[in-house]
């Protein structure tokens, strides 16, 4: 979501000199929303409680935070916000310093002109501007990109997507019970983990859902949907995480498992690690219809798995932190009055019995279009329950 209009013109002037500070603000307030604080501590307050801010300008030496110093937490905790030292120490030792550790935009000695500095300033907001059109697009194709991998996999196969929204609130319990803080990379991930499997030929692919073994050229084919996965999310912007725990998700912790490259233990990603003990239970859990037999097959495979997440699995599924059932109010829905964003409660059936869409997906226009289709084709069990919006 873009910022407020207001927030591209807002300033913050840091400088220990009062003087120096009433004096641009003077010149710098009618064209910019200015706000001066004399010192790094004093800034920092500022940037917590009146932010976001589009501009920080900061003198290089000040008693107790100096510029530098404030500059680099001001990157470390708001990276987008664009960065201008002042000083009166013009040796390139400093100009290094500030370029390296605080990355700063312009580099400015004192003493400067107010209409020097609004020049920059100017600069600076529109560097800023177009960091924040530039973001909001990412964030759009982001959104889009998997809205549209959600809806493919939701259509194509509705096994593969009910079970991984499962594994996806898993996930994200195990997760903050481990202290895990990427969360949302780990949800996606989990929720497109079976991506890989639109690549498969369908009959393989429902070869796949049965407990029969698998002839050797159809397993090799299901053991590269991680990398088919991980290969088909590469190109995503912002998605680096994502897919290197979809490439993982198979790994086991003694290094076994694929991709075959050596990566073991530690070095596989946290979240590949999680995901591969949720993903198996939830194998055997859906064949078996036990958790606790679930369990116990995991921890006859322990060395597949990280003792720590695999611990942190049963605390999270099977112990007193385990969470209970939530419960939804859930409502009948005539076929015919289902609409985009409705979500669904119960699975939605053909009039045999075929699973159609699994419980859990929120409607979207290609799925409206499947429905109409599928009514015609084969007629739907009625009526189809829906949870109420927000809940």
């Amino acid at each position: 979501m873009m910022p407020e209009v207001g927030m591209f013109r807002k300033v913050l002037l840091v400088d220990d000199d009062e003087n120096i500070l009433q004096g641009y603000l003077r010149n710098l307030r009618r064209g910019f929303a200015v706000q001066v604080a004399t010192g790094g501590a004093e800034a920092i307050r500022l940037l917590e409680s009146q932010g976001p801010f589009a501009l920080l300008v900061a003198d290089m030496r000040m008693p107790g935070m100096s510029g530098l110093e404030l500059l680099e937490v001001a990157r470390m905790k708001w990276p987008g916000m664009i960065r201008v030292m002042l000083t009166g120490n013009a040796d390139q030792k400093t100009a290094v310093e500030a370029v390296n550790r605080g990355q700063v935009f312009r580099f400015l000695n004192k003493p400067c002109l107010p209409e020097d500095l609004a020049r920059v300033i100017e600069a600076g907001l529109r560097q800023h501007q177009l960091q924040e059109a530039e973001r909001e697009l990412l964030e759009k194709t982001l959104t889009g990109s998997l809205q549209v991998l959600t809806d493919l996999l939701s259509l194509i196969d509705p096994p593969s997507f009910g079970w991984s929204q499962v594994v996806k609130e898993r996930a994200r319990i195990v997760a903050q019970s481990l202290g895990f803080g990427d969360i949302w990379c780990l949800e996606i991930a989990a929720l497109l983990a079976p991506i890989g499997r639109l690549a498969l030929p369908r009959e393989v692919a429902q070869a796949t859902l049965s407990d029969d073994r698998l002839p050797m050229k159809e397993y090799e084919m299901l053991r590269r949907v991680p990398e088919v996965g991980a290969n088909l999310l590469a190109s995503i912007p912002r998605m680096e995480g994502v897919v290197e725990i979809i490439r993982y998700q198979s790994k086991g912790f003694d290094g076994e498992g694929f991709p075959e490259d050596g990566v073991r233990g530690e070095d596989i990603p946290l979240g590949a690690r999680i995901l591969r003990p949720l993903l198996d239970f939830m194998a055997i859990e859906r064949i078996r219809g036990d958790k606790r037999v679930a369990m116990e097959a995991l921890k006859l495979k322990g060395e597949c798995y990280d003792p720590a997440v695999l611990q942190a699995v049963e605390a999270c599924l099977l112990g007193h932190a385990a969470p209970g059932p939530v419960l939804h109010t859930v409502l009948p829905c005539p076929i015919r009055s289902l609409q985009a964003g409705h979500c669904l409660a119960e699975n939605l059936t053909t009039a045999t019995g075929k699973v159609l869409l699994h419980a859990g997906t929120h409607l979207r226009p290609p799925h409206l279009l499947l429905i109409r289709d599928a009514g015609d084709l084969l007629g739907l069990q009625e009526p189809a329950y829906i949870v109420p919006e927000g809940e």
